[in-house]
């Protein structure tokens, strides 16, 4: 059985700016990379909020990185129809993962993204 880890109520309000900070870079350019780094730096006494921020950071450098593949792949005629289905999941996932992991900190719970989450507990 996996152990919950519960985020605290006096965390929850940074649980949730954490988990919504990926959703920065749409307001401004590069936010998604900025607020959650600020967010690190500000909350590195609560391993919990700093995992979050660090979550939101990966998934907004991963979808960076995922559009260079996408835009090879329109550029070939025969990659459009893949270009697209890559570049929906990876839109999907970059905005259903942080309103996820927002609403689970708004009760309390602990969102690890899959593929790029974390326990906050384990330092390697």
């Amino acid at each position: 059985m996996r152990h919950k880890i519960q985020i605290e109520p006096e965390e929850q309000t940074w649980a949730i700016i954490a988990h919504l900070s990926s959703l920065a870079g749409y307001l401004i350019p590069v936010g998604g990379i900025i607020v959650p780094i600020i967010i690190i730096f500000a909350k590195t006494e609560s391993p919990i909020i700093s995992a979050i921020a660090k979550q939101a950071l990966y998934l907004t450098i991963f979808c960076y990185f995922s559009l260079v593949p996408v835009f090879l792949l329109k550029i070939t005629i025969v990659g459009i129809p893949l270009a697209w289905l890559l570049g929906s999941v990876v839109g999907i996932a970059a905005l259903a993962l942080p309103i996820i992991g927002a609403i689970k900190a708004s009760d309390g719970r602990y969102f690890k993204y899959p593929a790029i989450g974390q326990n906050p507990f384990y330092y390697p």
